[in-house]
């Protein structure tokens, strides 16, 4: 969606690093790493007034009459569609690994990365990768809509990662047939993982499929 929409362009290739041009003319476009995001973004809210409206009203305020950049970033509102601002500020969200798990989901997304996970699920498990062959063409994010129709409980994740697919979908022809057919394949880790890290992961996951905290309201003037 960013990448169709133009968003790479100014924020560079897979919106990392890039470098802003002549700060005096046009400002410095920031990249959707870590510090560029938590820099111009107080909470997911404001991620969202910078799509909807070229910046977040605190910073509109803040800058008053200030002559702005040459520069800007352009207001998607009416542009886009709720499920697509929403697409646009998950994407952002995991790049910039916005926000920070507490203790025992962290030591779950370390031993995600370590594993590889994110390299097929997208960053930090929320990415829908394309994945030729399989039912829905991608690679569900764990974040995402089709979780609880593929891992039921805590018992198949734990199929999933020691098996590559709990025994339900296994024997289901229908299932099975999709399993066979996509071209990329969950591994079946087996011995090469502890129960403790199959816990940690599930920590992390059940933290990531948290509802989004809702933005502060605004202050009263």
């Amino acid at each position: 969606m960013a990448s169709k929409r133009g968003c790479l362009a100014c924020h560079g290739p897979s919106a990392r690093r890039t470098d802003g041009g002549d700060q005096r003319l046009i400002g410095i476009v920031p990249s959707f790493e870590h510090d560029d995001v938590a820099a111009y973004s107080r909470h997911p809210g404001e991620i969202r007034e910078w799509i909807l409206d070229g910046k977040p009203r605190r910073i509109r305020e803040a800058l008053g009459d200030e002559k702005p950049p040459l520069l800007q970033m352009p207001a998607w509102r009416g542009r886009l569609s709720g499920q697509e601002l929403e697409d646009v500020v998950a994407w952002i969200r995991a790049v910039s690994d916005f926000e920070e798990p507490p203790a025992p989901a962290a030591s779950g997304r370390e031993i995600a990365a370590r594993l590889g996970c994110f390299g097929c699920h997208g960053p930090q498990g929320r990415g829908d990768p394309p994945n030729p062959g399989s039912l829905k063409g991608y690679i569900p994010s764990w974040s995402g809509i089709d979780y609880p129709e593929l891992v039921r409980d805590d018992g198949e994740l734990r199929e999933w990662i020691r098996d590559g697919g709990p025994r339900r979908l296994r024997e289901h022809p229908v299932a099975a047939f999709f399993l066979r057919r996509q071209l990329i394949r969950m591994p079946a880790f087996r011995d090469q993982i502890t129960e403790d890290e199959i816990r940690g992961i599930a920590e992390y996951i059940r933290w990531l499929r948290q509802p989004p905290p809702a933005a502060p309201a605004p202050a009263a003037h």
